[in-house]
Order: structure tokens, then C-alpha cells, then sequence
């Protein structure tokens, strides 16, 4: 067995076609995956996977009180825990015609200076993000700037470089994962503040968000 699949899954990673190609591969092969079941039953995880043609991850075998409220704290907490990479790709989106933010997606460096430099709102945004942005100060120009808001999604796991030498990006498989969490806060923010009196209605919502909201093959 890959011992670096493993590695991976056990890391939190999203194995997709994009930023794991060759361990997505193996997945895809059904005698790799119940060796891989088989392995993660040993340590009470299993399996899980983004639609049908989504990444893989490892998820709890049971989601137990601890793992819900971990969800839970995440979603009450948006604004630091997604907040950074939504205003970051949502800065990619406008700057970036046909962006769609979907795996696969490509972001050229030098695409999105452009739009930068020819749009004072946009470079507003930006300049808006260096408290956001690791690395990022209001005395670099914009091309430094943006180079660090991508390091930080590659960072982040959204994105992989694809072409060094244009310094060109990919959107991953993780993206897919942030589409879920932003659909259900949608849907359900009243709950997600809900008071402590209600958190086992909360943990089941949460289990949704988490595994399955439509999204996921658990």
C-alpha cells in the first residue's frame, strides 16, 4: 500500500485528480480502496468522497461529540477559519474573467495583475487583504502582493502551481469542500448561533455539512 496515501488522508489532505494525481489514480481501483477502508477501519476513520467524481478524505468512522463540535466551532468562526480564502478567491473571480472556482480552474499570475493594475476598486480589495494575506505588506506592489495571496490558497490547499516557469495555478478538488461548508452556513446560519440548549440539533446539522449535504459519498 502507499504508505504517502496514507500519509495524506491521515493529514487532512483532499486527494484529488488535481493536486494528487497519482494517488487519486490508485484510489480510483476498487482493490486499492477497500485496502485503504480496511486500513482506516483499524484506526476508527474511513473513506469519504466529494460527489462522485469528488476528492477523497478520511472522516471519522462515527461522528462522535468531539469531531461536531470541532465542525461547530469552525462554522461559528467563519470569518477566521474560511473568511481569508473566500475573500482571496473572491478577489480571483472578479479580477478573472470565467472563473468559475471549480476544480481544475487555471490562475495565471500575471492575468490577474493585469486586472489589478487596470482596476483601482480591485486593487482596493487587495491592498484591503494585508492583515488577510501571511506574508503581505502594504509596501509591496501588486504583483508581490498577489504572489503571496496565491501562496497562501497553494498553502491553504485550494490551489496547486502548475507551471512554475508563467507562474500559473490550479484550483483543487478541496474547493468542493468550501462549496459544501458556504452552502450550508446559507442555509442554516440561524442554527449554526443556535443556543447550548440545542446542540444536539446542531451536531446533526453539522454532520450534514460536514459528510454529507448533498455533496459527499459517505
Amino acid at each position: 500500500m502507499n504508505t504517502q496515501l496514507l500519509t495524506d488522508l491521515l493529514a487532512g489532505k483532499f486527494i484529488c485528480s488535481i493536486a494528487f494525481e497519482q494517488e487519486y489514480e490508485q484510489l480510483k481501483a476498487p482493490e486499492v480502496r477497500a485496502e485503504v477502508e480496511l486500513w482506516l477501519a483499524g484506526i476508527d476513520r474511513r473513506l469519504a468522497q466529494l460527489g462522485e467524481d469528488g476528492a477523497y478524505f478520511a472522516a471519522p468512522m462515527q461522528i462522535m461529540a468531539p469531531h461536531a463540535a470541532k465542525v461547530r466551532e469552525d462554522l461559528k468562526h467563519f470569518r477566521d477559519v474560511y473568511g481569508p480564502s473566500v475573500r482571496m478567491l473572491n478577489l480571483i473571480r472578479e479580477a478573472k474573467e470565467g472563473f468559475s472556482c471549480s476544480p481544475g480552474d487555471y490562475v495565471q499570475l500575471a492575468d490577474i495583475e493585469s486586472s489589478i493594475n487596470e482596476s483601482s476598486t480591485l486593487e482596493s480589495h487587495l491592498r484591503s487583504m494585508h492583515g488577510t494575506i501571511t506574508g503581505a505588506s502594504i509596501k509591496h506592489n501588486n504583483r508581490e502582493f498577489l504572489k503571496r495571496m496565491l501562496e497562501n490558497l497553494k498553502d491553504a490547499g485550494y490551489l496547486v502551481l502548475s507551471n512554475p516557469q508563467n507562474e500559473t495555478y490550479r484550483v483543487t478538488g478541496k474547493i468542493d469542500h468550501l462549496h459544501a461548508v458556504l452552502e450550508f452556513i446559507s442555509e442554516h446560519e440561524p442554527v449554526i448561533s443556535t443556543a447550548p440548549e440545542d446542540e444536539a440539533q446542531t451536531e446533526d446539522l453539522v454532520l450534514k455539512a460536514a459528510l454529507e449535504d448533498g455533496k459527499s459519498d459517505v
